[in-house]
């Protein structure tokens, strides 16, 4: 098999454009427990529904949305560990961001953090946006230090609004814009002409 395309690669992470071969890896990644409550589902989700989700991708929801695999690059080769999405308001230039670390041997390495900061880098540096902005649960304190890493701030709290591991608690809403990007911008780093 060739080599994945890569949009853009950092010491730990790439990210590429998500990939029809993947589905059902992508489904199977969606089905474990720390995803669904990290994205607060309550029932696991039909195969059906994440194909459509997932092979829509250059359909009409394409202006909509971008969808990216993530890989982990440290190893000899790029290996898919999850998925990350930016739902688009172009009439606004702002974007919601999920993000999903689906192979357990992929968290707790910077993996996430780093995807994130690629992201980011595209949203920012490709598709021109001006805001990227997320809600993640108060008690996943591991997925709010790595948006922090990676450039997010929190902007408010929205007091006892949803559930965690069956407890009412509160919603972080976190935003990143341009200004405040920490770089390294890998997508200006391939317009630099060396001298």
């Amino acid at each position: 098999m060739n080599e994945p395309e890569l949009w853009l690669r950092g010491d730990r992470a790439g990210i590429g454009p998500i990939r029809s071969d993947l589905v059902e890896d992508y489904w199977r990644w969606e089905q474990r427990i720390p995803t669904i409550v990290g994205y607060n589902r309550q029932t696991p989700q039909q195969i059906t529904t994440t194909r459509e989700i997932y092979t829509s991708a250059y359909e009409s929801s394409s202006e909509r949305q971008i969808k990216f695999t993530i890989y982990t690059v440290d190893g000899t080769e790029p290996v898919p560990v999850g998925t990350a999405m930016l739902l688009l308001d172009l009439g606004l230039d702002v974007a919601e961001y999920t993000v999903s670390i689906g192979v357990p041997e992929a968290r707790g390495r910077g993996v996430g953090s780093e995807a994130t900061l690629l992201v980011l880098d595209y949203a920012f540096h490709v598709t021109g946006l001006e805001c990227v902005y997320l809600t993640v649960l108060e008690p996943n304190v591991g997925a709010i230090t790595a948006y922090e890493r990676s450039g997010f701030r929190r902007q408010g709290v929205r007091r006892n609004s949803n559930k965690w591991l069956g407890r009412r608690v509160d919603e972080i809403h976190m935003d990143a814009v341009p200004a405040e990007f920490p770089g390294p911008s890998r997508v200006k780093e391939q317009f630099e002409v060396e001298s």
